[in-house]
């Protein structure tokens, strides 16, 4: 979650998280040409993506521990996160697993996110760059994990994917509108406030 500063580059340890972040992209690229190119392979596919999500969790605690947490390697941590969820959903619907509009809203949802932090650090001075509601955060926790459970699903437990893709997309499809909605509230009355 860092880009380097001048004091982060005396210090070796400074880079590691952003390494680790860009390693996500890198492993992004691998697990979703493996899954295109081995469609109905489950072990390789399922540790990569383990992987991803390790390296999610250790960049933001390494930038933490080393003190080395800054706006352009939250905004890069963001950006790898997106890379991996709209490839791996573009992957998933070439191989008929996910529905395109479900794809239109992860990728609504990403922008919607990214405007309303925007305004609001521009309105209120201080705040960090980006702008978190609870509910966002477990529907973009959801997003994140829902590759994964729609591959693996599809393969071993075709009811759990049945259940993923002709509910759990609608649900999260609602939720997203509420957080969605709540943020834009939040602009409105950050613009009509004194």
């Amino acid at each position: 979650m860092t880009v380097l500063t001048a004091s982060m580059k005396k210090r070796p340890w400074g880079r590691v998280p952003n390494l680790i972040t860009l390693s996500r992209v890198v492993l992004a690229c691998i697990v979703n040409y493996y899954i295109r190119s081995r469609f109905g392979e489950i072990g390789v596919p399922l540790f990569i993506l383990g992987l991803i999500f390790f390296t999610d969790y250790l960049d933001g605690k390494l930038a933490r521990l080393y003190g080395t947490v800054s706006p352009g390697g939250a905004v890069l941590d963001l950006l790898a996160d997106f890379f991996f969820v709209f490839l791996s959903y573009l992957v998933l619907h070439s191989l008929g697993l996910v529905p395109l509009w479900f794809i239109g809203v992860v990728f609504g949802k990403f922008l919607g996110f990214v405007f309303t932090s925007i305004y609001l650090k521009r309105v209120s001075k201080g705040s960090p760059v980006f702008t978190f509601d609870c509910l966002g955060r477990f529907v973009a926790a959801a997003f994140y994990l829902l590759p994964a459970l729609l591959y693996g699903s599809h393969l071993l437990l075709p009811t759990l994917y049945a259940f993923c893709i002709n509910k759990l997309t609608y649900i999260l499809c609602f939720f997203s509108l509420i957080s969605s909605a709540y943020r834009i509230g939040r602009c409105v009355r950050s613009q009509l406030a004194p």
